[in-house]
């Protein structure tokens, strides 16, 4: 098949656009500028150089695919570019590109969030629940999701949600590794939360699997084992021989937390920098919940390569000299 990829020399993006070229597909990769995207050029994909609002580029990526892979997207906190403008606002030329070519496209795959839940007290959830989304990134995808399944809906399109847990792996900002290696890794919470993760060449080889065979619909992408926040660091500490996370919300009160987020991201935002301590980030690294993948492994008989997240982190993480 011939499959465009946007968001494709993220972190989710570079081993996924080798995911389907070693699966024998060509892929054209839509990026910012061609400097950019010496890793994707070098791994064999055809660049098409423009972003996500674009409509002249995402037609011609549209134009010539048989599978829409849709990556692209980001968390940001408040300000001119935001979860909003990244997520809903960056699908919407897609979405009517799509619907256009509708009738001879393969599929839309979209790279959604299990962010759409919200909070679950560590409820297992399968494909069939309802988002509740507390954050404005998980409302954002939701109103991706919502534009998608509507341009479906009329024009008979098979969209592919795909709900992903926190994607860690090598190098990969989630891991904490140079913090925790540092003795300087702090999260908000209390770390008892449980957090659904997957390593980033499981998700790829999930993706690569629903865009060539999956049937539409709502897919949950997440690992077999899900710790809590804790565990999880803990075993990235372990091989490091790092220090673990220290957890501030024993010591700081919630009201404070959220007050000095929002500072930071309006004082960011007047600076047109990006804000890593938000309001969206101190919900999600404190949300709990787990991913059924039931419909993965029957429908799709996808096995894992890493089933048990400890095994992925010593896979991933530098182990000290």
């Amino acid at each position: 098949m011939r499959v465009f990829v946007t968001g494709a020399t993220g972190q989710l993006g570079r081993p996924l656009v080798s995911a389907f070229l070693a699966a024998g597909h060509a892929v054209t990769a839509l990026v910012r500028s061609e400097a950019g995207a010496a890793e994707v050029r070098a791994a064999g994909a055809a660049l098409l150089v423009g972003h996500i609002e674009d409509a002249d580029a995402i037609e011609r990526g549209v134009a010539g695919a048989d599978l829409v892979v849709h990556l692209a997207g980001g968390l940001r906190g408040r300000g001119q570019v935001d979860a909003d403008r990244l997520n809903r606002g960056g699908t919407e030329e897609l979405a009517a590109s799509a619907e256009r070519h509708a009738a001879r496209l393969h599929g839309l795959v979209y790279a959604s969030s299990c962010a759409v839940y919200g909070d679950r007290s560590g409820l297992w959830l399968g494909e069939d629940y309802d988002p509740a989304p507390q954050t404005d990134y998980g409302r954002s995808k939701v109103a991706a999701e919502s534009l998608l399944t509507a341009v479906a809906d009329r024009s008979g399109l098979r969209v592919h949600v795909v709900r992903i847990a926190a994607v860690y792996g090598p190098g990969l900002r989630f891991m904490q590794e140079e913090s925790i290696r540092a003795g300087r890794a702090w999260l908000p919470g209390e770390g008892r939360n449980h957090v659904p993760v997957v390593h980033v060449d499981d998700c790829a080889a999930a993706l690569l699997a629903i865009g060539e065979r999956g049937s539409p619909g709502i897919w949950h992408v997440s690992g077999p084992s899900t710790p809590t926040l804790k565990e999880f660091f803990a075993a990235v500490a372990k091989v490091t021989g790092g220090k673990p996370v220290r957890f501030w919300s024993t010591w700081i009160p919630s009201v404070f937390q959220f007050g000095a987020a929002r500072q930071n991201e309006v004082l960011m935002s007047r600076l047109g920098r990006k804000p890593r301590f938000t309001t969206d980030n101190l919900r999600l690294f404190t949300a709990s919940s787990r991913l059924r993948t039931d419909r993965l492994e029957k429908e799709l008989a996808f096995t894992w390569r890493w089933p048990d997240y400890r095994d992925g982190v010593a896979a991933s993480c530098t182990a000290p000299p």
